[in-house]
């Protein structure tokens, strides 16, 4: 939430005075030391992803004196008075808020928790700035950050961006909070799997190490493969918002399908088609893999057998509270619902489609193996031309739009895994590319679309000991033991 009040206010920095107090705060929020927090409060109690039945108005109530040409942060033109029924950071120095003006459409406003009061002795004081705790909410997970039911009354604070134009101008700081959803849920993805793996090197079950029995070891290579498919996603994603702010790279313009870096076809061209692209994958990488992440999470603590289960606050390696914590992040910024609704109206809306299509349809083509590119290419062809045969029917589409979202994603991270194999022709990133895009691995296949991510012609899912082979060097990095794969017991007299 810092980052992304950040990154919007770095937005309104050039349109505004040196004397403005926005250029101070994003100084306070970028800070290294000294440094303040922002929160996000936009939901109420009439609902949280329908921002139109906010019940918080602001009214414009300048002061008859500021201190300096523009004022203090504290010293806003608007009075915000309302509720906000679920407001994270509720410790922070500052929020962002969505408000209703006298117009009743929304706009966007940047408050401070507290404000500066003089005396008639000339004496000053820090007081609350209109805000009153209702109650700390009870949350299942991230009990670290408090989140609290807030009355306002008569908050100061600044507009941002122009009036009534609250939900665009509030869309640069969703981009990045949704960033960081991504960006954790791969995190927290990859730690579970780094504890299941350090349980199961020492753990021995019947008899024999844990870490080679077959049965284990395919449990831990499926969440090998899902967590890769999904860091390539998210980097990705996050390359792309890096370029639409800060510029392309110049190989970008290439037309050229060397695979020696990610440059010419695979990167959308810059301007629109960028940005309509990185607004498509925010949406669904936020969703799919936050989705993923709570299923994983619940592997892991599974793959601990009770230990896993024990809720104990002292253990640094608490996979149970990582599960709880891990669990918000398929619900706020948007749950799969949500985002599946705003993916499937983004991409239908006006030429969107056409933009996705061009870039798509050119990063498939530079895919050099052609099994995997005639896969990708036959089930984009599939949804895109369902999304084109219904783009004047939406509400058909957004009944599905679940799957829509799942089944581009699916493609996108075939796309990526396919382009990283021909980076440097590495045999296991090969091995995670086959058992995703051929055999419709990683995490997808529950919400695809019918005729998307299908088990392809070259799938193979009965490999017995060559796919344990690959198991062990997918997950550690070394050849199997010799004996061979009979499930959770090994034979006795195995050689391990």
């Amino acid at each position: 939430m810092t980052d992304g009040t950040a990154h919007l206010l770095r937005s309104q920095l050039p349109q505004l005075p040196p004397s403005h107090p926005f250029h101070e705060t994003y100084k306070r929020l970028t800070a290294r030391t000294d440094s303040w927090t922002s929160g996000q409060w936009i939901t109420e109690r009439p609902g949280g992803s329908d921002v139109q039945n906010t019940e918080t108005w602001a009214r414009y109530a300048p002061l008859t004196s500021k201190t300096g040409e523009h004022g203090r942060l504290d010293e806003g033109d608007y009075l915000v008075s309302g509720f906000k029924f679920f407001s994270s950071a509720t410790d922070a120095d500052v929020t962002m808020l969505l408000a209703k003006t006298e117009s009743g459409k929304l706009s966007a406003f940047l408050a401070p928790l507290t404000k500066t009061v003089s005396a008639e002795d000339g004496s000053t004081r820090v007081v609350t700035n209109g805000v009153r705790i209702h109650r700390l909410k009870n949350k299942l997970g991230t009990k670290q950050l408090p989140t609290a039911e807030l009355e306002l009354k008569d908050m100061r604070a600044h507009l941002v961006g122009s009036v009534d134009r609250g939900v665009a101008t509030i869309s640069h700081l969703l981009n990045v909070t949704r960033s960081w959803a991504f960006m954790s849920s791969v995190a927290a993805m990859r730690r579970g799997l780094a504890i299941s793996k350090q349980f199961a090197v020492n753990r021995t079950v019947f008899g024999y190490p844990l870490w080679a029995l077959p049965l284990h070891l395919r449990t831990l290579a499926d969440i090998e493969v899902r967590i890769r498919g999904f860091m390539q996603l998210s980097f990705f994603t996050i390359s792309l918002m890096s370029f639409t702010e800060n510029g392309f790279p110049e190989s970008s313009s290439s037309s050229s399908s060397s695979s020696s870096s990610i440059k010419g076809p695979l990167l959308p061209s810059s301007g629109e088609e960028a940005m309509v692209v990185l607004r498509a994958l925010t949406a669904a990488a936020k969703a799919v893999t936050s989705k993923n992440a709570v299923i994983t999470m619940q592997e892991c603590m599974e793959a601990l057998g009770g230990v896993g289960y024990m809720d104990d606050p002292d253990e640094p390696e608490n996979v149970a509270r990582a599960l709880r914590d891990i669990a918000v992040n398929a619900i706020w910024e948007g749950t799969t619902n949500v985002l599946s609704s705003e993916f499937v109206r983004h991409v239908l809306n006006r030429n969107h489609l056409e933009h996705i299509n061009a870039w798509l349809s050119k990063a498939i083509a530079g895919v050099e193996n052609q099994e995997y590119r005639d896969v990708l290419e036959a089930s984009w062809q599939n949804l895109h031309s369902r999304l084109h045969k219904n783009k004047d029917y939406i509400f058909d589409v957004l009944s599905v739009g679940r799957s829509v979202m799942f089944s581009f994603s699916w493609i996108v991270v075939g796309v990526l895994l396919a382009w990283d194999v021909q980076r440097d022709n590495d045999g296991l990133a090969d091995e995670v590319a086959r058992r995703s895009i051929l055999n419709g691995e990683g995490g997808f296949r529950e919400w695809l679309l019918p005729d998307v991510g299908v088990p392809a012609a070259g799938a193979r899912f009965d490999e017995s000991k060559e796919r344990a082979k690959w198991d062990c060097r997918l997950v550690w990095d070394k050849e199997l033991p010799d004996f061979a794969p009979f499930g959770q017991r090994i034979p006795l007299g195995s050689k391990m």
